[in-house]
């Protein structure tokens, strides 16, 4: 089993992109889609180029223009909701980023990673997601997701990856404690496996 992939979800500075990297989450999302987490093309570039191949631009909906921005950053993958057809995953793929594809059950072949999300993504709700032949793809499991209950989850999904966002926020904010505390709880679940941290 090869070290687990943690990305902290819904950061709005370089700043707290710092934090997750310095706590050892591999990484970062920046949502540009709807969300009281929404940043603007602008801060979310500044995110990825203050920490190049770390950040993961999170998509919905984006009109023509802010895609022709997103081609000029250097991300670390692409995190797209809604299905705009299958372009994308192969463009990205071209830049060396991630292609993530959310979802439930199936996704697009091409993608590099499956994401199994809660039913209203940076919510906090959880699903009961499906005993599902595993995929080939990575399986990332996000959605409910908290420094108390991840142990659990990966116990019982075994994905490749791990995906959280409201799970370490206090007052709705991002907590530094609550992102170290998140990413020691994987690394020690990892270390009980015998698996080697990243």
């Amino acid at each position: 089993m090869s070290p687990l992939t943690i990305k902290i979800c819904g950061l709005t500075s370089p700043d707290e992109v710092a934090w997750a990297l310095e706590a050892g989450a591999d990484f970062a999302g920046a949502v540009l889609a709807d969300s009281r987490r929404r940043v603007t093309p602008d801060v979310a570039a500044a995110m990825a180029r203050a920490f190049p191949g770390r950040v993961v631009a999170v998509v919905r909906g984006a009109p023509p223009a802010v895609w022709e921005q997103l081609w000029a950053v250097p991300w670390g993958g692409l995190q797209v909701y809604g299905r705009p057809g299958a372009a994308w995953i192969a463009r990205a793929q071209a830049h060396g980023w991630l292609a993530i594809e959310p979802v439930a059950t199936e996704g697009a072949e091409e993608a590099d990673v499956w994401l199994w999300d809660g039913p209203v993504p940076g919510s906090g709700q959880r699903w009961s997601r499906p005993d599902a032949v595993r995929p080939r793809h990575r399986l990332w499991v996000a959605g409910g997701l908290t420094p108390a209950n991840v142990g659990a989850v990966l116990a019982r999904w075994r994905p490749d990856g791990v995906d959280v966002s409201s799970g370490v926020e206090s007052a709705g904010r991002k907590s530094r404690h609550l992102i170290q505390e998140f990413v020691q709880e994987v690394r020690k679940w990892e270390h009980a496996q015998g698996t080697p941290s990243a």
